[in-house]
């Protein structure tokens, strides 16, 4: 009984001693990260796995949401902070093919690291993004080595026990004074590695968010650029961390023309986000910038974006409980109960192809499914995800099922509309309705 529980103390201890990675430059030091993003007219996921210490290897894998036009090229470079360089290496992609780039990048010092990714195709719109990491050294504690001293000396003691048994009086009182002697050296190193680890309620100091995103947008022939400021110093901001596998989350709505785009800037240097006018037609939008600083909630800025040219209406929004058709696929809206300000409600969709079920749903963004919210005078805002948890992988599993729910309180009373987003079959699919909600 007593091995036993010395051995749980043991196995405690050892734990509590792992080391653990730090988060920083806006992707997790010495683990993965996956992105969306949108890069001139190409949609790409990017994966970044992240050594620590250096000299050593990062491997970066990018997937095309969609097979390129002709023969395309994917070109992956890096440099440092500090200076540091990596050539660019090149990969051609035949046509019509959608395949995972791999490339293994060498790294040579720590620190913060930029790896720049470059798409194109015979469209000749190349699409280019800097993906942010950070290099950390591969620090062991310097209580490791002795922690494994007093191990090995525990098990020592133990198979001495364990062996001769017939030790004479004296063997056993040494053996006890040993192992007294190792526990407390092994425990006493534990919770001094330990106590970095260890968030006391009563006196940790919460860490301080950081302040407000001010942003600037400009409109150009070819881009929409989003040059973002720190509210307090009116210094470029550049400590986002992903949010839902993107960096800037941009949504445009046109009341008018009944468009909604989600879209996913892509980092072009510090502080400053670059996307594509393909990516949103002809129309007068309201658009919101969401993104995440380091140690802080969500911050959105609001801004308006007139796109000139000739406007495309699409489709209306559609009411409760009646089919609509949305790029072929039959999908319906469903509530539980009816909308009442301020009491959480659980909305349904589901999706069916030529009168069929959909065979599953595929995580977008690490969601089942996405739902924009906004009211009719505009003045309010939200973006909801599906209930489910967050899947990061860089290639998520199809889920099964055909159905989507999604649990929302309206604030206030009042018109809303609900923009509901699912991928399926490669697809993502933007389901409109208008729904009214009473007073409480």
């Amino acid at each position: 009984m007593r091995r036993s529980l010395l051995g749980v103390i043991s196995f405690v201890v050892l734990m509590l001693c792992a080391p653990s990675f730090a988060s920083a430059h806006g992707l997790v030091a010495g683990g993965s990260r996956v992105i969306e993003v949108d890069a001139g007219v190409h949609q790409l996921r990017i994966e970044a796995i992240i050594p620590t210490g250096a000299p050593t290897t990062l491997t970066v894998k990018i997937l095309p949401h969609a097979p390129f036009v002709g023969t395309g090229t994917v070109s992956i470079a890096a440099r440092s902070s500090s200076g540091v360089r990596v050539a660019p290496q090149l990969v051609s992609i035949p046509a019509g093919l959608v395949p995972i780039t791999v490339v293994d990048i060498p790294i040579t010092t720590t620190g913060a690291w930029d790896i720049e990714v470059v798409v194109d195709d015979e469209r000749r719109q190349p699409g280019s993004v800097l993906v942010p990491v950070l290099i950390q050294d591969a620090v062991v504690p310097v209580t490791t080595m002795p922690l494994f001293v007093g191990f090995g000396l525990m098990a020592l003691v133990l198979g001495m026990q364990v062996l001769w048994v017939s030790a004479p009086a004296w063997v056993g009182m040494v053996s006890r004074t040993l192992m007294i002697v190792s526990m407390t050296f092994v425990l006493a190193l534990g919770l001094v590695s330990a106590l970095p680890n260890i968030r006391l309620e009563w006196n940790t100091p919460t860490p301080q968010p950081m302040p407000f995103i001010t942003q600037q947008a400009t409109l150009t022939d070819t881009e929409i650029r989003f040059r973002l400021y720190d509210g307090s110093t009116g210094l470029p901001v550049d400590d986002l961390v992903p949010h839902h596998n993107a960096l800037m989350h941009t949504v445009c709505i046109d009341e008018r023309t009944n468009a909604l785009v989600h879209v996913h800037p892509a980092r072009s240097a510090p502080g400053l986000f670059v996307l594509s006018r393909d990516w949103l037609p002809a129309g007068s939008y309201s658009c919101s910038n969401e993104t995440e600083r380091i140690n802080s909630g969500s911050n959105i800025a609001s801004f308006d974006l007139t796109i000139p040219g000739t406007v495309t209406r699409f489709p209306s929004p559609g009411i409760l409980d009646v089919p609509q058709v949305i790029d072929g696929y039959e999908v319906q809206v469903q509530a539980e109960q009816n909308f009442v300000a301020g009491v959480p409600v659980s909305v349904k969709v589901s999706v069916l192809r030529a009168g069929a079920p959909i065979e599953g749903i595929q995580p977008w963004l690490g969601m089942r499914g996405h739902l924009i919210v906004r009211s009719a005078d505009t003045q309010l805002y939200g973006h909801v995800h599906a209930v489910g948890t967050m899947d990061e992988a860089f290639q998520p599993a199809t889920q099964p099922g055909n159905t989507v729910t999604f649990v929302y309180a309206f604030p206030q009373p009042g018109t809303y509309t609900l923009w509901f987003q699912i991928r399926t079959d490669g697809t993502v699919l933007t389901i409109p309705v208008t729904v009214d909600v009473e007073g409480a």
